[in-house]
């Protein structure tokens, strides 16, 4: 959980974890991050509570005294109900105490805690269980669930014990792409149900690419992927959330999610290469070409108020002020910055390389 979790601190701006109202997510992460990183990441946003309050339920026979069950008594029955959480358990401030209280923490620190926090929660709609069973139900009958095993020549009411189940988790995977595409999130999840929905539910799915198109980006450059690095300790968390805040990472992130949707793993080494060769390279013009060069021995002040005043975004007190610094290491910073040379996914790469280096 740690390193998939360390991956997506690095992948997106923002990770949303399910909860319930036993709220065990918290738990584990106060108990693995401290209850001060674990503020701070809701602080800043990067980390969301989603509590999960709508419920979509099936009913699999009668219990009955000598410990199985009567499987024909949900015959006649409809094949799906919903419900949601009762109001206590719907309750943010109840659900953080659930954790808070396991640890000895000072009353006045939970408080600080539960303010930040309870910013940070999300709570679905749970009307949409009711609209996910509604679309099961009529996807049955319409017979468009045939590859799922299922023929709507028999009546949904007469389904049995197992069917009812394929059919609830199905119906679950409808009610949780809904939450999802309501509230603008994605999922690493694989979703059966996506063939019926594809167009619709394609930006959710590419959550997944995003971690698959990184690692693929990642063996091109014969590096592990996230998740290996932190398993085998050559990346730490305190390393992943360093390597998170520079902004070549956020900038990989918005590049990473913006073309997953539309790219696999089979075609993102060719947008990767293409990318790094050249499109936008401020070094393939003239001007680049003569500071890459003059780059290599050093730059004087005068030849850096020259530069400076042709260059957007590149100032004589920019340049002249670190003089005593000039060379590629001054070149590099200016790189990362994005001043000279048009971003490119390489540099991402570059800062896990220097982790790994270092």
């Amino acid at each position: 959980m740690l390193a998939l979790l360390a991956e997506q601190f690095l992948l997106f701006d923002s990770v949303a974890i399910k909860t319930d109202r036993s709220n065990y997510p918290l738990l584990f992460l106060i108990g693995e991050l401290g209850i001060n990183r674990v503020e701070e990441l809701f602080r800043n946003g990067s980390l969301k509570l989603v509590l999960w309050t709508p419920v979509i339920a099936t009913s699999v026979g009668t219990q009955l005294p000598n410990g199985k069950t009567d499987e024909s008594t949900v015959l006649g029955s409809p094949p799906i109900f919903t419900g949601m959480y009762v109001e206590e358990d719907s309750d943010p401030e109840k659900n953080l105490d659930n954790i808070l209280n396991r640890f000895q923490i000072h009353e006045d620190r939970k408080k600080i805690f539960k303010k930040v926090a309870i910013q940070q929660y999300v709570l679905p709609d749970n009307s949409v269980a009711e609209k996910a069973k509604e679309i099961i139900l009529d996807a049955y009958a319409k017979n468009r669930l045939l590859s799922f095993g299922f023929d709507s020549r028999k009546d949904a009411t007469q389904l049995n014990s197992q069917e009812r189940i394929r059919l609830l988790k199905l119906g679950d995977e409808i009610l949780e792409t809904s939450v999802i595409a309501e509230k603008e999130m994605k999922s690493y999840d694989n979703y059966a149900y996506f063939h019926l929905t594809k167009d619709s539910v394609k930006h959710i799915e590419s959550a997944l690419r995003v971690s698959e198109n990184t690692s693929k980006i990642f063996q091109v450059q014969n590096i592990p992927d996230i998740q290996a690095l932190f398993h085998n300790k050559s990346l730490s968390l305190d390393n992943i959330f360093e390597l998170r805040d520079k902004s070549v990472t956020a900038k990989y992130r918005e590049w990473i999610n913006s073309i997953s949707t539309d790219i696999n793993a089979n075609q993102i080494s060719k947008e990767y290469v293409s990318e790094i060769t050249g499109k936008n390279n401020f070094f393939d013009s003239n001007k680049g070409k003569f500071l890459r060069t003059v780059g290599m021995f050093g730059i004087g002040s005068g030849v850096s108020a020259m530069l400076g005043g042709g260059i957007p975004g590149l100032t004589l007190g920019t340049v002249a002020g670190k003089a005593a610094d000039l060379g590629f290491s001054l070149i590099d910073t200016y790189i990362v910055d994005g001043l000279l040379k048009g971003w490119n996914p390489k540099m991402f790469i570059d800062e896990i390389n220097d982790k790994l280096d270092k």
